[in-house]
């Protein structure tokens, strides 16, 4: 990924940009992380100062994760980068070779 991110950490901040502040539940069943596996995540952006954890309002046990302003920016750009990638890929591929990967894609996916 771009910038030296994960995939998991691009897309996390690209769901946050439009689904923030987010409950740490809430991330766990988007993502189908595990808690352990989503708390790396979290600390790792969290160090870099792109996010950060606040106590939930409406229930004081859990917490909250939105991103901070340098998270949003920074998210934007990934954003704009994954774009372009896509578009590239886009023109470089079929419309039989993309619904070939559709259906394959929803084979595993019955599977899993």
């Amino acid at each position: 990924m771009p910038l030296g991110f994960s995939i998991s950490e691009a897309h996390l901040m690209g769901y946050l940009i439009n689904n923030a502040p987010s409950p740490i539940n809430r991330l766990i069943k988007v993502f189908g992380l595990k808690n352990s596996t989503l708390t790396s995540i979290l600390n790792r952006l969290e160090k870099k100062a792109l996010l950060e954890r606040k106590i939930s309002p409406r229930d004081r046990r859990s917490f909250e994760i939105q991103l901070t302003k340098r998270g949003e920016n920074t998210a934007y750009e990934l954003y704009h980068i994954t774009r372009k990638l896509e578009d590239d890929i886009l023109k470089t591929v079929s419309t039989g070779e993309i619904n070939s990967l559709r259906s394959l894609a929803k084979k595993i996916e019955k599977i899993v």
